[in-house]
């Protein structure tokens, strides 16, 4: 494996580990507060990012398969699978995006009136922030090293952080 590869994989790994801590972080945070509030939603949303870090999950075992040096059964290498995590992140992006579709078509025919406390607020701005930020961050790097699946970790953290200020 050449220098310039396993650079390219270390930042992968190193950005996918980033995506992992700060959404477990969320998560418990969201958990947190979600029971102490007994708010469903806020509840829903620490089970969001359980499933973003999943999604880095995927990632970093995606990248560590396609860097598998060839062999027998497999003499061009691995490569392809790093297109196949980044197929399932994609499919797990498209499913946020179908959800959120149809949970505003469901608020649109049966509006309630929201009850905003002070405390969901500041959860909603602080994770709306956060996702922001790690978006931007995990799409940069990822079209920095050419990597699909960081790309679409990127715009599921910016959905993200759509729907949460939904």
């Amino acid at each position: 494996m050449s220098s310039n590869e396993m650079t390219r994989e270390k930042k992968i790994v190193r950005t996918s580990i980033v995506g992992i801590i700060t959404n477990v972080l969320l998560a418990a945070f969201k958990a947190v507060i979600g029971l102490l509030t007994h708010s469903i939603a806020i509840v829903l949303d620490a089970v969001n990012n359980i499933s973003d870090a999943g999604s880095s999950l995927i990632t970093i075992i995606g990248t560590k398969l396609a860097a598998k040096e060839p062999d027998k059964k497999h003499p061009f290498g691995y490569g392809r699978i790093e297109y196949l995590s980044s197929m399932i992140i994609s499919v797990i992006v498209l499913y946020a995006g179908v959800t959120s579709f149809v949970e505003s078509i469901k608020h649109i025919i049966h509006p309630e009136t929201p009850d905003y406390s002070v405390i969901s607020l500041i959860i909603v701005g602080v994770a709306v922030v956060v996702k922001i930020v790690l978006g931007r961050y995990v799409k940069s790097v990822g079209v920095k090293v050419n990597s699909d699946s960081l790309v679409n970790s990127g715009e599921d953290a910016t959905l993200d952080s759509v729907i949460s200020g939904d």
